[in-house]
Parts: structure tokens; sequence; C-alpha cells
């Protein structure tokens, strides 16, 4: 269940959104990963509606087709993201984990103007790394709970990582960082 060949990140300065990136289609789609509960292999999940994975069950969503984007067919890097928090919870696949990055704050930009209709709903905004444009998701739109004005604001790592907010998941996902934003570049 771990995130096996994760790639680095640079670290980021102030404050931080840490999020699982995953390709959905051809589209670089960035979850916040206190929610992440796991990542799992189709084999892992089955063919049934619901996975069950650590005593939790999970609704299959998906995401892909509420998104509004072209899911390739499924190859072996295809995973199953389990996300959820205490209020709810959803399963769906990825064609691809990119692994986990530590976002500034102020990197995460607005959505560009273009952006007018329910896609402002779905999405919190976008960041650019040197290999990427990443999509970042509305995780209460994900689980269909009712939208929070600034909700990707409850995301931010308070000072400590092991400060602990109603959002924070109580499964910790690896991550490797790396002081040199160039080796991102090489790693991708």
């Amino acid at each position: 269940m771990g995130l096996r060949g994760h790639k680095t990140a640079a670290a980021a300065r102030g404050p931080a959104i840490r999020v699982l990136v995953a390709l959905v289609g051809a589209s670089h789609i960035a979850f916040p990963s206190q929610w992440v509960r796991g990542i799992i292999t189709l084999a892992e999940a089955g063919p049934l509606e619901r996975v069950t994975w650590v005593n939790a069950s999970y609704e299959r969503t998906d995401l892909a087709g509420r998104l509004k984007i072209e899911q390739r067919p499924p190859t072996a890097d295809a995973r199953i993201i389990l996300y959820g928090n205490g209020q709810g919870s959803r399963s769906f696949m990825v064609d691809g984990v990119v692994g986990l990055v530590d976002v500034s704050r102020p990197q995460v930009q607005s959505l560009p103007p273009q952006f007018r209709g329910e896609e402002r709903n779905r999405l919190l905004g976008i960041f650019i790394s040197a290999t990427y444009v990443a999509l970042v998701a509305n995780p209460l739109w994900v689980l269909e709970l009712p939208n929070r004005p600034n909700a990707l604001d409850a995301f931010v790592l308070a000072g400590s990582q092991d400060s602990t907010s109603d959002f924070e998941s109580k499964t910790r996902l690896p991550l490797t960082v790396s002081q040199d934003p160039a080796q991102v570049a090489a790693a991708g």
C-alpha cells in the first residue's frame, strides 16, 4: 500500500500543502494528501463497486468522468486511490501516480478566467512544477461533501508536520524531499 517509485520534490518554502499528484488521462491532478487513505493496484481493489481495505469501505466513483477527462485504458501503472475523511470516502482509478509534493501555498494559483462554470467547484487552483502543470482537485467535491470557502487553506501544513486538524489522515504516506529543484526535472 506504500507509494513505491515516487519522485522527489523540491522543498516548499513557507506554509505548504502536501498533495498527491496523479495522472488522470493526460492531466496531472493534485489531491490534498491528508485524506489519502491508501494507494492500491487494480487487482487488490477487485471488481466490486466498493473497495474494502483495512476494515474500511470505499465506494468507487468514476472521477475521470466526473472531471470530464478521457481516461486511458488501464495499464500496469493504474492505481486505485482510497480517499476519505470522517464524513465520507471514495475510491477512484488514476492512470498513474507521480508522487507526493509539498507545494507552498503562494504557488497554488487561482484558476484562469476561462474557468467560469462548474469546474470552479471541482478545482481549487493550479500549480506549475518543472515538468508539468497540475490541477488541484477540490477534496470536498471529490467526496461529494458541501463546499466551503477557502477549502484549500484547510490543508496548509501548520509549522510542524506532526500537528493535526480535523482534515488530517492518520495514515502517513512517505515523502522524499530534495533541496535541488533541478533534480525533479532530471527524475521526470
